[in-house]
């Protein structure tokens, strides 16, 4: 009786240190994920949450049924819970990521994701940031997507969203390409403070691609009488953007576009600029410019109809920075204030998950990819049952 106790007093202890804190926001993507498994509509063992995006109202997180525990690029979770016989596999923005050694041991994964077939994103959730649930969107029912703003469903919860227009309008990015190269005696924290600096490494032009969709079953025509088509506006100042595209821009009845912006040449010195040098962190109060206050400046089948810029949330942390020098080959990226740079994880961890890989013996390995042929030919066996 009495090992009995210690017995149960020692696995008490080990499931209450092995479960991790949650905020109020993951603790509702863990009750969406447990409800999903508990459905039957999770197969695999790892249930992989994948934080996309945080902007002022909400968080959003791709839920995605794997057969290993990190994401398709090889991104760590920072947090995993145990549920019945699955694990959930929190991969946050902003938190650091867990060793390869102890994501091992606490799931008692043996295999290795650089060969690893099945890794399917199903669902995205959509939390305030309050910690209530807005929305479930199947993925299933979007056969035909480039970028996440094609996924309409998600359009109210990403910053900048206009109810009702016949043009819905997105920043998909926003890069800096400064005026010359550096050099390498700055490194890049010096050129950061120096960019916005009238004696430092000068901003040539603000460039990246708009997202065009016609919400209407009607041709729509996009045109201006200037190079002025849009406005990332702060108090009196703007930065004055153009399509790269001849205008007008004919969309046919909802179709979608990707074009080309680049900031008017001769900006750099402007007001905007030196205004954005006097706020106490001007790189994340530029990007929330972009977020909150970019505007359309032109005319939508002739009527003139000034409209907010909806913002790409998803993949857009900060600015990558280049030189015209080296093409769009990114010197360095301007991540905001908390945000772990994804680049830098995902190349640590090939190269992490490649030395483990052949740091195993042949048998190891060739036994591991026999099962993956295996897995793949019980696939191709449920989609064409008739064929051998």
């Amino acid at each position: 009786m009495r090992n009995i106790f210690f017995n149960l007093m020692f696995l008490f202890v080990m499931v209450g240190c092995a479960q991790p804190t949650l905020n109020k926001v993951q603790q509702v993507v863990e009750a969406q994920s447990e409800l999903l498994v508990d459905c039957g509509l999770i197969h695999n063992k790892y249930v992989v949450l994948y934080e996309l995006a945080v902007n002022d109202s909400n968080h959003i997180y791709l839920i995605s049924d794997s057969e290993f525990p990190v994401e398709s690029h090889l991104e760590s979770p920072s947090k995993i819970v145990p549920y019945k016989d699955k694990y959930l596999c929190f991969i946050e923005l902003d938190e650091q990521e867990m060793s390869v050694a102890d994501i091992k041991e606490m799931t008692g994964y043996s295999g290795n994701p650089m060969i690893e077939i099945d890794y399917t994103p199903k669902w995205c959730v959509v939390i305030s940031k309050f910690g209530e649930k807005r929305a479930l969107v199947e993925l299933s029912s979007y056969e035909d997507w480039s970028s996440w703003f094609d996924i309409v469903e998600l359009w109210p919860y990403l910053s900048g969203y206009v109810e009702d227009y016949p043009v819905q309008m997105g920043v998909l990015s926003h890069d800096i390409q400064l005026e010359r190269y550096p050099g390498l005696s700055l490194n890049a924290d010096s050129i950061k403070r120096e960019l916005f600096d009238w004696n430092g490494v000068r901003i040539k032009s603000v460039y990246g691609q708009m997202y065009l969709r016609n919400n209407t079953t009607s041709t729509v025509c996009l045109s201006s009488s200037t190079k002025e088509h849009y406005a990332v506006v702060n108090g009196r100042d703007s930065l004055y953007l153009s399509l790269c595209d001849s205008l007008p821009i004919v969309l046919k009845p909802l179709e979608r576009k990707t074009v080309e912006y680049r900031s008017l040449s001769g900006q750099s010195g402007s007001f905007f600029f030196e205004h954005l040098a006097s706020e106490k962190n001007p790189w994340e109060y530029f990007y929330n410019l972009f977020c909150r206050s970019t505007y359309c400046l032109m005319n939508v089948n002739g009527e003139e109809l000034k409209t907010k810029v909806m913002f790409h949330d998803i993949g857009n942390y900060g600015f990558e920075v280049t030189c015209e020098k080296f093409g769009k080959e990114t010197l360095f990226r301007i991540l905001n204030h908390g945000i772990y740079d994804k680049e830098d994880r995902i190349e640590k961890n090939t190269k992490l998950w490649w030395t483990e890989w052949n740091n195993r013996s042949e048998a190891d390995r060739q036994k591991i990819s026999d099962a993956v042929d295996e897995k793949l030919s019980e696939k191709r066996q449920k989609i064409n049952p008739d064929k051998e």
